[in-house]
């Protein structure tokens, strides 16, 4: 009975390309989206960053959740631009703890990706080998617990902004050359659950954006967008709201988590239940049981 409840509540999430990119995200008043095709039954993706894109492909990096396990790990997907169907799937990286949010940075020609790992306590760094699809451990960068997290440069100097209260807190740690480190957060309490992030600050008309998960009324339920003021005498920040943007998929109308781009092309990711109507009825009536 309770399989039978779990397959009927359970939730999946799905991976599309916004058509028109950032001009389409900051300006359209909804989103068009191009749903990638999945021929796997037993795992979900999300957690989209761009790997790379050719005339013909589009390569992702992913949290990638089998069912049987119910543990993330890190996998690269080839998408066909033709068709949008997934053509290659391969597992880069596995760790005894949970895996997600496999952000990229790139320096020097080098690729490198920072997965987030909360439960190992850290946050750590590896090198991506192309020409074997493979990640190797560079070293430990943050030795805090934190949640979905972002280098940038963008504001004259490495910073890390992360998360590692709650929802209600942006971090925003410096990084320490000589101990190799991010470390010294500055906090910054947002008044929703809305500071987390969803993705990788982008600029856009020389302006900074920041993408982050409103979780107001549940996880992952829509991405708000916020254009970053920055005080470089006085280290402020100052975040302006721009919009919200939520799912505009059929039947996967939960939530809408993730939003980053490369070379021209945005990719989200969207939630929901694999049966909506039941799925979703179910839920509630347990919930609502749990609360009497």
């Amino acid at each position: 009975m309770k399989k039978i409840y779990e397959q009927l509540v359970r939730q999946k999430w799905q991976i599309g390309f916004v058509l028109g990119g950032y001009d389409a995200v900051l300006n359209d008043a909804k989103l068009n989206i191009t749903w990638i095709k999945s021929p796997y039954k037993d795992r979900w993706f999300a957690d989209p960053f761009i790997l790379d894109v050719t005339s013909d492909e589009i390569i992702l990096l992913v949290e990638d959740f089998p069912y049987s396990t119910k543990k993330g790990i890190i996998s690269k997907l080839t998408i066909s631009r033709k068709t949008y169907e997934i053509v290659d799937r391969k597992t880069i990286l596995e760790l005894d703890t949970h895996l997600s949010f496999p952000n990229i940075y790139r320096m020097d020609d080098k690729i490198y990706v920072y997965p987030e790992s909360c439960h190992s306590g850290k946050l750590d760094i590896y090198e991506y080998h192309q020409h074997d699809d493979s990640l190797s451990f560079v070293h430990t960068i943050c030795n805090d617990v934190v949640w979905d997290s972002c280098i940038t440069e963008y504001f004259g100097k490495p910073l890390l902004f992360t998360a590692r209260k709650n929802d209600y807190f942006l971090d925003i740690y410096s990084w320490d050359s000589k101990e190799r480190l991010f470390t010294n957060p500055q906090s910054i309490e947002f008044k929703s659950k809305t500071a987390r992030m969803a993705g990788q600050l982008f600029e856009y008309n020389g302006e900074i954006y920041y993408p982050s998960q409103n979780c107001s009324m549940r996880y992952g339920q829509a991405v708000d967008i916020r254009k970053i003021k920055y005080d470089n005498l006085n280290h402020n920040f100052d975040f302006e709201f721009v919009k919200e943007i939520t799912s505009t998929h059929a039947t996967l109308r939960e939530g809408l988590h993730t939003l980053n781009e490369y070379k021209g092309i945005v990719v989200v990711d969207v939630i929901g239940y694999e049966h909506p109507v039941i799925g979703k009825f179910l839920h509630s009536i347990v919930k609502l049981i749990k609360k009497l």
